[in-house]
């Protein structure tokens, strides 16, 4: 069962989340160029059946060392779940955390770049989505069944 955090227990965890999301744009933008560079070796140079080829070599170990760094953004993404949060959306670097407001289960959504939690949204992790979260309980005034989804 996921843990319903407060808003200041996300708050609380941010410089853990900073810390971890770094390593995961960075690692996530690598992933990318090297996924495409191999793509484009293997268009270009189709796997000999002798296995001799120094661009097959080359493939060979493109693939190994995409298959460690995704067990390390696995890793990324478990160490954030360990701490309450759900990688959301890695090219936005959005991180999602089981909230509430007005006694209604949603997501709070932090993105790299906010200096604190400041949003939440439904079932959908979108910039159109989110919606500004109050930092007051009761949300002064409005509840779910007053915002839009």
């Amino acid at each position: 069962m996921v843990a319903v955090l407060s808003i200041e227990d996300v708050n609380n965890r941010l410089p853990l989340v900073r810390a971890i999301m770094s390593d995961v744009m960075v690692l996530h933008r690598d992933l990318e160029v090297r996924r495409q560079r191999l793509e484009a070796l293997r268009e270009r140079y189709p796997s000999a059946t002798s296995g001799d080829s120094i661009y097959e070599q080359e493939v060979v170990q493109m693939e190994h060392e995409l298959q460690r760094d995704e067990s390390r953004m696995e890793g990324y993404e478990k160490e954030l779940r360990q701490i309450g949060g759900s990688l959301a959306d890695v090219d936005r670097g959005a991180v999602d955390f089981v909230g509430e407001v007005s006694g209604e289960r949603v997501k709070y959504c932090w993105c790299v770049g906010e200096a604190e939690l400041a949003y939440w949204h439904g079932s959908v992790c979108s910039d159109a989505e989110r919606r500004p979260l109050l930092h007051e309980a009761g949300f002064a005034g409005g509840g779910l069944s007053d915002q839009a989804f």
